[in-house]
């Protein structure tokens, strides 16, 4: 009896111990989540979802939020401007920026995430990439035959501007790039190093390329509207 007692607590702990793990794990995870700053798990959900719209043509339910951005110059409207300040971070389908590069006639908006529907609007950022006026790598895609028509027509030394509602990007061309589809390189993340990076497909009569071609470029100012608390 004593035997099949025995047996019968090891079946029993054999069950319930995956359980209590899985139990344990979870608890973790939320307590690790309950820690993280709001904007972070925003931005991880974020590209969870954007990864899931890749593929698709339409999405379901994508709320698109365009609107109108101010581009003039605080220093032509007297408003003062701060080197660091409040940045209100974008969510997925909404127009956050106004991307305008003067040597080629460029003034397109920039929605957050990207999709067959978002690129038919405007210039579309990557949610994996940093937002703006964070420490990053920004990088920024349109179609060739609309938007980004130009872009390789840019030299180096232009300038391009980003205009959000809280604030003022400048960044200078550093370089012409061009890079194979699979190739991450000039689409990562840089660590403690402020980048913009355009880019767009390389244009063919016949087809889609498997070759990307833009600019990169590096931050040149910041000019934020309020100042941090």
């Amino acid at each position: 009896m004593a035997e099949q007692s025995q047996k019968r607590s090891s079946k029993a702990a054999l069950i319930i111990t995956p359980f209590l793990l899985l139990l344990l794990a979870g608890g973790m995870t939320v307590l690790g989540w309950s820690l993280a700053p709001t904007h972070t798990l925003e931005k991880y959900l974020n590209i969870a979802f954007m990864d899931n719209l890749k593929t698709q043509t339409e999405t379901a339910g994508l709320q698109i939020l365009q609107k109108e951005i101010d581009t003039a110059d605080a220093e032509d409207t007297g408003k003062k401007t701060y080197p660091e300040g409040k940045i209100t971070y974008p969510v997925f389908g909404e127009q956050y920026a106004q991307l305008t590069a003067d040597a080629i006639g460029l003034n397109v908006g920039v929605f957050f995430g990207s999709n067959s529907e978002l690129l038919a609007l405007g210039a579309c950022q990557t949610t994996q990439s940093a937002v703006l006026g964070t420490v990053g790598n920004v990088v920024i895609d349109a179609h060739v035959n609309t938007y980004f028509s130009d872009l390789t027509k840019l030299s180096v030394g232009d300038k391009v501007v980003l205009y959000t509602d809280y604030g003022r990007f400048t960044y200078r061309v550093a370089e012409s790039i061009s890079f194979d589809k699979t190739d991450r390189k000039y689409l990562g993340v840089t660590e403690g190093e402020d980048h913009l990076t355009l880019y767009t497909c390389k244009p063919e009569l016949l087809g889609n390329s498997d070759v990307r071609v833009g600019v990169r470029c590096d931050l040149v100012a910041k000019e934020f509207y309020e100042p941090l608390q």
